[in-house]
């Protein structure tokens, strides 16, 4: 609840008081009690997203169907979710901070996350002018930082174009995590911007008796947002990313406004150790256009260059979004994704795989904020 909300929630209360004739000093001594209260500083935000569809794919090829598939499918532009934000002031320009953040289907109601309560944050920490420091279940700062500069989230896009990043080499074993993927039992540390720059580290325990490595990462971030001009430099790595193999990623990241106009883009590189050691570099650039104040217009391009001889990916995503205020807006996406290493997969996470090397999926879909 906000200073604002807690306002307005006390006013109605000590309505309520009067018109049950509670006496004078009573309702005095509450007022007292809640005002005392909001002078804290404290306040605990409610926010989320609510975001639905209908999505058609063509060219579906699973062990249980073939041909094009027309499904109604929650959180494709974003994951539907959400969640508690609050800070309490501490005095000297310190303050606590946390955030708890549940994920879900508006389809069916399930929990997201593999069925986590909390399963797409869940940290408590500090700030203050040294910077920011949050422990829990949080996103690395590729996912943090790096969707500016991605075509899934400068679109409504969203899982339409993440699936080249994140399917690459027929797997998710290679997903260099811009669409944001979470580290448990991680200490995060952010600086204060000085010029427009940024500086970031964090670590996640893998909790693991007898060895500080196994299931650990680590990710490093540098940044610079300064009027029309941000960009990112990151690198992550972890400790058991399959079975058998740790990973390593490199990215880096520009984006620039010009009137209207945004241009956006950046490059991936994800290298597993073991074996041949798989290898993806992944491309991507777009430009996203505010026609007028309620329509935006997006497209973008991804390609995708992998290691031992495996063939290459492109994609082709573009979209339209109408917003009907400033919480709700409507969109279609197309996407056309052509994969010359293996079966298609034009939608990441929520779609299935073609019977050929080109898939093309189409969406059209509302998503609320609050």
């Amino acid at each position: 609840m906000t200073f604002a909300t807690e306002q307005i929630v006390n006013r109605f209360k000590l309505d309520m008081l009067r018109r049950r004739k509670i006496k004078r000093p009573i309702i005095a001594a509450i007022a007292t009690l809640t005002c005392g209260a909001a002078s804290a500083q404290s306040s605990v935000t409610l926010y989320g997203i609510i975001d639905a569809g209908v999505t058609y794919t063509n060219r579906v090829d699973t062990p249980t169907q073939k041909g094009a598939v027309v499904q109604f499918t929650s959180g494709s532009s974003q994951g539907s979710r959400w969640g508690l934000r609050g800070s309490e002031d501490l005095g000297g320009g310190l303050k606590a901070i946390f955030a708890l953040e549940n994920g879900f289907d508006v389809g069916t109601g399930a929990l997201g996350q593999g069925g986590l309560e909390f399963g797409r944050q869940a940290f408590v920490g500090l700030s203050s002018n040294w910077g920011t420091l949050t422990l829990g279940r949080q996103y690395d700062f590729i996912g943090d930082i790096f969707p500016a500069f991605a075509v899934g989230s400068n679109s409504p896009a969203g899982l339409l174009a993440w699936s080249l990043p994140a399917y690459a080499a027929g797997s998710y074993s290679l997903d260099n995590r811009v669409w944001g993927d979470q580290v448990n039992n991680a200490v995060k540390y952010q600086s204060p911007s000085i010029a427009g720059f940024t500086l970031g580290g964090m670590y996640g325990f893998g909790n693991v008796a007898g060895s500080l490595g196994t299931n650990s990462s680590s990710n490093f971030v540098v940044s610079y947002d300064n009027g029309p001009l941000s960009a990112a430099l990151a690198y992550m790595s972890i400790h058991n990313a399959t079975p058998s193999a740790n990973s390593r990623e490199f990215a880096g990241g520009a984006a620039y406004m010009i009137g209207k106009a945004r241009l956006f883009g950046m490059v991936s590189d994800v290298q597993l150790s073991s074996g041949t050691k798989p290898r993806a570099t992944t491309y991507e650039a777009g430009l996203a256009y505010q026609v007028v104040p309620a329509l935006s217009l997006a497209g973008g391009a991804q390609y995708q260059h992998r290691n031992n001889g495996v063939g290459s990916a492109n994609q082709l995503t573009l979209s339209g979004d109408y917003f009907l205020s400033k919480r709700t807006d409507v969109y279609l996406v197309a996407a056309l994704a052509h994969d010359h290493g293996f079966s298609a997969q034009a939608q990441a996470a929520l779609g299935d795989v073609s019977g050929t090397d080109v898939q093309t999926a189409v969406r059209i879909g509302i998503r609320h904020k609050f």
